[in-house]
């Protein structure tokens, strides 16, 4: 899991730095890391970054918790 994290994250990296993905940002002439395009490479690719799991496991509970009939709409 370690290795094909590494792997990924190399990859992603690279594209999400790339001139043409860059955000643009105040004090920045060249831009910086697109964050969200890194973030998505890494969840297609098979190993979702932190903040990305922490969201999809808080939205699995807020529904199994609407099933459940604990949170009414």
């Amino acid at each position: 899991m370690k290795k094909l994290r590494r792997k990924n994250d190399a990859y992603c990296t690279e594209l999400a730095e790339k001139p043409e993905n860059r955000e643009a940002k105040a004090g920045y002439p060249n831009g910086v890391l697109n964050k969200g395009m890194y973030s998505i490479c890494m969840e297609k690719r098979g190993i979702p970054t932190f903040a990305t799991y922490q969201s999809n496991q808080s939205k699995k509970e807020k529904a199994e918790r609407m099933a459940r009939g604990e949170i009414l709409l």
